[in-house]
Parts: structure tokens; sequence; C-alpha cells
């Protein structure tokens, strides 16, 4: 989708575009009685709702109501990169100023305010809200903070989403999603490395061992020794209080540790060439016996390893 919005009649159109791209919003623009430019391209996936835009526009705010979201049945988190000039985000009761060389995440569940007051131009990279909760513990708090854009990771995972736009129609309709979770993955890095998430909240405690734990579990997805007891020996916590911060969100070690060795093992199936055997990728995610990794990986995912890389491949031959 890309067009150029001029006059005053065409701001209807314009706000049913956002509403397409994103979700409802109500606009309000800085001068009502002024002519208005806008510019919106979208590099979308076909089978899940993310997508990635780049939006340019005069001035104007952004704003999201309860009755907006009752009547929205999806649910979504927005990760807005400013690029020319600053934008202002308010949502619980919070207020946050995010200049260029920043970003933000903004819910879609929760009212919101966010606008600019000049012309701008930004990345915004929609992620389907299940997306999200499933890559990034407790994501709800990372509204609450803009995240560093021009250096290291941060700046990686921006370049990355330019990539992926300037990339996205010499790739497969699978290779599309595949890069779309691979800037989900980078985002994810950026927003867990930041320790400003671990007092922002009434169980702050709680939540920087959880958070510990689960970079520690990751790092060491690959030896098959890893289990309840290196976790709280490395984590410096008692093993009894290990098993209780785990059971609270509705695991229990050993079954989260499975679980993050069998999506690594799904991304490597999808990923690797074929002639990387599964009993290879099995061990290098920790498991040592082949048999009870395809039976727990079927369990997992409703389908064999082997059934797994076929239909990839396949996707890739159609798309």
């Amino acid at each position: 989708m890309s067009d150029m919005v001029t006059t005053q009649d065409t701001r209807a159109r314009w706000s049913r575009w956002i509403s397409d791209t994103y979700f409802p919003l109500s606009l309000s623009y800085r001068d009502e009685n002024a002519p208005f430019r806008g510019d919106l391209k979208v590099w979308k996936t076909d089978d899940q709702d993310f997508s990635l835009s780049r939006l340019t526009s005069d001035g104007l705010v952004y704003s999201r109501d309860q009755s907006q979201i009752a009547a929205d049945p999806e649910s979504s988190f927005l990760v807005t990169i400013p690029q020319r000039a600053g934008v202002f985000f308010e949502q619980g009761g919070r207020s946050l100023r995010c200049e260029p060389g920043q970003f933000l995440v903004e819910r879609g569940d929760l009212p919101y305010r966010f606008g600019y007051e000049q012309a701008n131009a930004m990345w915004v990279f929609k992620v389907p809200d299940a997306s999200m909760k499933h890559r990034v513990r407790g994501v709800e708090r990372y509204a609450q903070h803009c995240f560093e854009a021009n250096t290291g990771m941060g700046r990686a995972f921006v370049e990355f989403l330019a990539i992926c736009a300037s990339r996205f129609d010499e790739c497969s309709r699978d290779e599309r999603q595949r890069l779309f979770e691979q800037a989900l993955s980078m985002l994810s890095l950026v927003l867990e490395k930041d320790d400003r998430v671990l007092v922002s909240d009434q169980s702050q405690l709680k939540s920087a061992h959880l958070m510990r734990i689960e970079r520690f579990i990751s790092a060491r997805l690959g030896d098959p020794e890893l289990g309840p007891s290196m976790v709280a020996e490395g984590c410096g916590i008692s093993l009894r209080y290990l098993h209780k911060l785990l059971s609270e969100i509705g695991h229990s070690v050993n079954d989260w540790i499975r679980m993050q060795r069998l999506e690594a093992a799904r991304r490597d199936l999808c990923d690797l060439a074929e002639g990387v055997s599964i009993g290879e990728i099995a061990y290098r995610w920790g498991f040592s016996d082949q048999a009870q990794f395809c039976r727990a990986f079927r369990r997992r995912f409703d389908c064999s390893a082997s059934e797994m890389r076929h239909r990839h491949r396949d996707g890739q031959g159609a798309g």
C-alpha cells in the first residue's frame, strides 16, 4: 500500500489506511483547516498479522479508546521508531518522549495517545500479541520505557527492519514470515537485556530472578547436563525457590527447559540445510536420546520432526 494524501477530502482515506494497517484509531490533525500530507508503505505476511510499515506524515495525534479495543478481536503490539522528530506516548498513566535514535513499544490492548507536532517519518513493526508474549516474558512492562536504537543490538534491529523492507519482494511467502520472526528475536534481545524493567513493578525481585533464570537456560540449552540444580546454582537461588518461581508461571523447570530446546530445534529444522540430520539437531540442543526427542517433538508440535522439515521445504517451493 502506498499513496499520497494532499487534501482535506482524503483524510477519511488516511484514517482508514491507518486503522487497516494497525488497528482502529482516532486521528486529530494539528491544523484541521490545512491540507494534510502523508505516505504509508506496508510489508505484510500472508498467514499471520506481522507487518512492517514506513509512515511519513504531517503532525497529528492518534488515540485509541476502550470502545475501539472492545470491538477489535485481535490484539497486537506496535514497535515505533521515529526518525525525523520526537514523538510522545501516553498509556496507563505514564508519559514518554521518544526521540530519533530510540524506539518504544505500544500496547494495543490499552487506551493510549501517540503523536508528533511536526512532519515525521518512522518505522512501525506490528507484532501479534501471542507472538510477542511467546518470545518476551512480561512484555507489558516494556511499554513503560524508550529503548536505544543508535548502538549495539538496538541499531542492528532497526537496520534489519530496513533490510526486511528492501528484500521483502525477493522472498518467498515462508521466507517473509521467517524474516519477521528473526526481527522479533532481535527485538527480544534488546528488550530483555534492559535491566530497567526489573524494577518496574512490585514483584521486582521475582522479575529479576525469572529474567536471570531465562537468560541462564537460554545460554546453555545445548548442555545435556542442564537441569534444575545447575540453574539454581548458576542463578544464586535455592532449588526450592527455583521450582516455586517457575510453578507460578505455569511450568516445571524441566518442562521449561524441554520447551525451549524444542523451539530451538524447530527453528533449526526450518533454517538449516537438509544435509544436517535430525539427530544432529537433537544433540545440538541437549537431547541425548533421539527417540526421546522425536516423541517430545511430536507432542509439542503435533507432527514429526521430518514432517516439520518437509512442510517448510514445500512451503518455500510454493512461495
